[in-house]
């Protein structure tokens, strides 16, 4: 780690380019299910994305697109969920401060949407002057997402804070935590289903000079219940999801 001389990482206004990421993410899901008896489900597997951006005064259009998903060792009985988010596209727009709005595409699948959010989680959230190092600052987000199996209206209060140091790439090192609630509805089997969430995401980032997201790492943690109305029910679980992005050679 080095010293920060004059540093003020923003997001270009200009330009364009082309990236390719590794998007990895496992989950592990305990459910308590009216009966008292625990049901519990592990789904990892790392996406290839391809991502494109073209850049103006106000932001960026963003295009991302699976090209490949691999789903982890021991979890082969999986891929044909995995292999349902293949050639899913997304376009958007990265407003300056770094949030992705206006995010539509698909198909829609389990893994597919879970891309797409982490596809938000990519680019941090930056204060109007740049993250300068030792600075902290916050702000908040509303924004469709998955959560478990759910379509959901998610909240988030983002608090960020950028260390004093530099990596030896001259990367600046950015500490997030997102305090998030979640509610949406369902049906499955014919049966309708409420959502009821709330979480935190603890996000390691470390982003270029010229804006560039170079990896981010971080876990996920939601507890969530579902209501099932028809028949006076409630299923409380607990997510716990380890994400990791990379930016690849």
């Amino acid at each position: 780690m080095e010293p920060a001389r004059d540093l003020a990482v923003r997001y270009p206004r200009s330009g364009g380019g082309i990236a390719r990421y590794a998007f990895a993410r496992h989950d592990s899901i305990i459910a308590t299910m009216p009966a008292g008896d625990q049901q519990v489900q592990i789904l990892g597997r790392t996406a290839f994305v391809t991502i494109t951006w073209v850049a103006n005064d106000t932001g960026a259009r963003v295009t991302a697109v699976v090209d490949s998903v691999v789903p982890d060792s021991g979890l082969l009985n999986t891929l044909p969920m995995v292999d349902s988010a293949r050639g899913s596209r997304w376009t958007g727009f990265r407003r300056l401060s770094g949030q992705v709005v206006d995010l539509a595409g698909g198909p829609h699948s389990l893994v597919g949407d879970q891309v797409r959010d982490q596809l938000r989680l990519l680019f941090p959230l930056l204060p109007p002057d740049g993250a300068r190092p030792g600075a902290s600052w916050s702000d908040s987000t509303s924004a469709p997402g998955r959560v478990s199996a759910f379509e959901a209206t998610e909240t988030a209060r983002v608090t960020s804070r950028a260390e004093r140091l530099v990596t030896s790439s001259g990367a600046l090192p950015l500490i997030v935590i997102r305090s998030r609630s979640a509610v949406g509805e369902g049906t499955q089997f014919g049966q309708p289903m409420n959502l009821k969430a709330s979480g935190s995401d603890s996000l390691a980032y470390q982003i270029a000079p010229d804006g560039r997201v170079l990896g981010v790492e971080g876990v996920r943690l939601t507890e969530l219940v579902v209501d099932l109305p028809s028949i006076g029910q409630s299923v409380p679980a607990r997510e716990r999801s380890l994400l990791r992005m990379t930016l690849l050679p």
